[in-house]
């Protein structure tokens, strides 16, 4: 397939169309792969699936288009039955750190794609450095299972900031005058949320048009915990940790994104930007109306305060938003010679053999969450989320690598963000020392989520704005 095709509007109920951004490796394409294979067992012959795949440069989606299609015709002689007619492959480059980048991806596809189901945040950067060895070493000899699942021994890069988002910048640059127009965005977490942030939400004209909801999903982690994330540095730029704190941002965000205290931001997440600048949105602490008091009656409630022709109820069906997990992969985020490379996936299997369920090691079992949040059932979903609250959807293996999808606590946020679940430590996967959540937790994580969508919000709209004035 020439990646400069057009896209070809096939507006109707039996065809999907989902996007995947950093397909050209690891998770992304294993992604691909198991979108392709599920989407084929499990819906009739008469439908047809999309697959938007987005790459940073054109080399890269030329491969990947190649090996996917190469991977088509495997499946194809295996299944003794022709899939072309059924899946197509659409390239797009997107530089996810690139805010104009974002935006022109967002502008070819509002033009033309019918409408789009799902969007899978997959890409990432991990601004890994290395591995501290020694720290690694003892921790693996004395707790083997732990060290593989939480490890604390990676090194990464701190303050790494993206390139300039705005011409006025750059010649501040060029010009060797200090670049005080443009606040700085971190480079992971531009690229591990933010990008993927902004991409959704210009896009939500095509999410709404979905006849099921649209959906977003969001890829995070298993490793991040409580401590690798401080609301006063939400971008991680002060943080050793910026990549887990990238993805303890991402958990936030969007299990919070039902509860009715985040309604106002949520809304104007969910609610297409203003095709012509209008006076400037403030978000605000002030008393708030009933419609947006807090679900909890202890912690103090905010509001929005908008301008009229800047924001609207939205006519069409909100998108939904997920996140879920591949638990522990060996990809290459973090680089490695060959013989630490190998050693890392055999004792990523030892420690499945060891009882560990988050030990899926292939890419491929990786992908058994995000697929499965992309393809189920909108009723399914809804109605477990209902009977068991928001949650973070994971992927794990049996010993014999038998892959599922569970749900994850997370801290401050158990698995359903309800007091009363029970004693964690029992359950599977249940991190050593996790404790049942208190009331206190789930009001501290409420408020945690209010900040982090108010922040979130306030960086949209603000370099939204930057570089419609450029």
């Amino acid at each position: 397939m020439d990646e400069t095709d057009d896209l070809r509007p096939q507006d109707n109920e039996q065809h999907s169309y989902v996007l995947i951004t950093g397909a050209n490796s690891g998770l992304g394409f294993a992604i691909c792969c198991r979108l392709i294979d599920e989407f084929i067992s499990s819906r009739p012959t008469f439908e047809c699936l999309t697959l938007i795949i987005t790459t940073r440069d054109s080399r890269k989606s030329g491969d990947t288009v190649k090996r996917l299609e190469r991977y088509l015709e495997r499946q194809s002689r295996e299944l003794d039955a022709p899939l072309k007619h059924r899946i197509s492959l659409q390239p797009e480059q997107v530089d996810l750190t690139s805010l104009r980048s974002v935006q022109t991806l967002s502008t070819r596809l509002l033009g033309n794609l019918p409408r789009l189901d799902t969007i899978i945040c997959n890409a990432g950067y991990g601004a890994f450095t290395g591995i501290d060895w020694p720290i690694a070493i003892k921790e693996t000899l004395t707790d083997f299972v732990t060290s593989l699942t939480y490890p604390s021994f990676k090194l990464s890069a701190t303050g790494e900031t993206t390139a300039a988002q705005t011409g006025s910048r750059e010649l501040d640059i060029k010009a060797g005058n200090s670049p005080n127009d443009e606040p700085p965005l971190g480079q992971v977490f531009t690229s591990n949320v933010f990008g993927h942030y902004l991409l959704s939400h210009q896009l939500i004209p095509l999410l709404s048009a979905s006849p099921d909801h649209g959906r977003i999903v969001f890829i995070s982690s298993i490793e991040c915990l409580a401590s690798h994330f401080n609301s006063a540095d939400i971008q991680g730029l002060a943080s050793s940790k910026a990549y887990e704190s990238s993805k303890r941002l991402t958990d936030i965000i969007v299990l919070t994104s039902t509860l009715p205290s985040m309604k106002p931001f949520v809304q104007r997440f969910l609610t297409p930007s203003p095709s012509t600048p209008s006076q400037s949105i403030l978000l605000l602490d002030n008393e708030p109306s009933d419609s947006t008091r807090s679900s909890t009656p202890d912690t103090p409630p905010q509001r929005i305060s908008l301008s009229d022709n800047e924001y609207r109820l939205p006519t069409n069906p909100e998108p939904k938003i997920y996140v879920s997990h591949p638990g522990i992969c060996a990809t290459s985020i973090i680089t490695l010679s060959i013989i630490p490379f190998y050693l890392r996936i055999l004792a990523f299997y030892i420690a499945r053999w060891l009882g560990s369920p988050w030990h899926t090691v292939s890419a491929y079992k990786g992908a058994c969450a995000p697929v499965w949040l992309a393809l189920a059932e909108q009723d399914e979903l809804e109605d477990i989320e209902q009977r068991e609250g928001k949650g973070k959807w994971g992927s794990v293996c049996d010993r014999m690598g038998h892959e599922r999808v569970v749900r994850t606590a997370v801290d401050g946020w158990g698995l359903g963000g309800r007091m009363g679940e029970g004693d964690m430590s029992n359950r599977i996967g249940s991190r050593r020392g996790f404790q049942e959540v208190t009331r206190e937790d789930r009001e501290g994580f409420e408020e945690l989520g209010r900040e982090c969508w108010r922040e979130m919000e306030g960086l949209r709209v603000a370099w939204e704005e930057m570089l419609r004035q450029e």
